[in-house]
């Protein structure tokens, strides 16, 4: 079995890729199974894979750093159950110094299960060329840190979302990170598209893929600071009325246009609208998105379940006010009966990994 350790910030286009790339081996007959990480318990993407009948284990309640024998488990768990060929094991975006404290601990347990290793991490390329042009991306010193860590201990870098990018702008991060991280793997890539995701596959199943992988020195003060900085909220909210979409499409609105409105940094801002058949996943990160509304699938109706992952530089109350507030709102508006279940609002704690190998 071949295992694929994958890091990298809050909205970088993990989830898009291991989806897309479990799609692809399975279509060549090779089985894939994922394992999701979140300080919540309560996971989009987890629901999202089992929703593209991927072969899912999740650590949940904190990362895998912190959690490692969770991740082991899991890892044995799913070779157990559905005997994958690949295991893609996903970070939670708000984690770094994976290397000390996860890479390196697989590598020595490793009990000749897994015969392959591999880390790559992601970055969003429009988030990436304004941290190189200098630019302030918004976040605590402290966010920042923990954004810069993760791109410095990647031995392969997937510089993702190129396709939002405009020429200029492609060329221009390709001549920055050529100079500024000549040591590292580095990919240009759209998750999005099939062949652009190969391309990561063959490249992370490279056995030279650990090669220049190190151990970083980290200041797990500030590291802790910075989690500290970002607040989570998780729940599901049921929707019942006739035409129950609009409803759904209505307070994923509300409530991306209240942390824009309150100048909240959005980490990651995830919904997963399902009506029982289909599901699909809306999703929000640090940059503006504008056009969301044109890539939904319209579901027909009466009971609609939505999904709310949120990530973001604020108070786990100043969220919870905020959801609270656009659901009494769309209520109203609407008529529509709207019910919470799972509520979960907090701030991550301190980062105590496991294992931890010096540098």
């Amino acid at each position: 079995m071949k295992l694929h350790l994958v890091g990298g910030f809050l909205g970088s286009g993990k989830t898009t890729a291991i989806t897309n790339a479990s799609l692809l081996l399975k279509g060549k007959g090779i089985l894939a199974g994922v394992i999701t990480n979140d300080q919540g318990n309560y996971l989009v993407d987890s629901s999202f894979a089992i929703a593209s009948e991927i072969p899912t284990g999740e650590v949940t309640g904190g990362c895998f750093c912190c959690n490692y024998n969770d991740l082991d488990e899991q890892i044995n768990i799913l070779l157990e159950k559905e005997q994958p060929k690949v295991i893609f094991a996903e970070s939670v975006g708000s984690c770094t110094d994976l290397v000390a404290t996860v890479l390196r601990p697989l590598v020595d347990n490793n009990d000749d299960e897994i015969e392959h290793i591999s880390f790559s991490v992601f970055v969003d390329s429009q988030l990436l060329l304004a941290h190189l042009q200098g630019n302030n991306l918004g976040f605590s010193d402290e966010v920042s840190y923990i954004f810069e860590k993760q791109i410095e201990e990647a031995a392969v870098l997937v510089i993702n979302k190129v396709e939002l990018l405009s020429a200029d702008e492609l060329a221009l991060i390709t001549k920055l990170t050529n100079e500024k991280f000549a040591r590292k793997k580095l990919l240009f890539q759209n998750s999005l598209d099939l062949k652009s995701v190969e391309n990561w596959v063959s490249a992370i199943d490279d056995k030279e893929v650990l090669k220049n992988t190190q151990v970083l020195d980290v200041d797990y003060n500030k590291y802790g600071k910075g989690e500290a900085d970002l607040a989570w909220l998780d729940e599901e909210v049921e929707i019942l009325k006739e035409n129950a979409f609009p409803v759904a499409v209505k307070i994923i609105d509300k409530v991306y246009a209240s942390l824009k409105g309150q100048n909240i940094r959005i980490g990651h801002l995830k919904f997963l609208v399902n009506n029982g058949e289909q599901s699909q996943k809306i999703s929000f990160t640090t940059v503006p998105k504008k056009d969301w509304k044109e890539e939904l699938k319209v579901f027909e109706g009466e009971k609609i379940s939505l999904m709310l992952n949120a990530r973001a530089q604020t108070t786990p109350e100043n969220l919870r006010d905020i959801v609270v507030s656009v659901l009494s709102e769309v209520k109203t508006d609407t008529g529509a009966e709207i019910n919470e279940y799972c509520v979960s609002a907090f701030t991550p704690g301190f980062p105590t990994p496991t294992f931890r190998y010096a540098v």
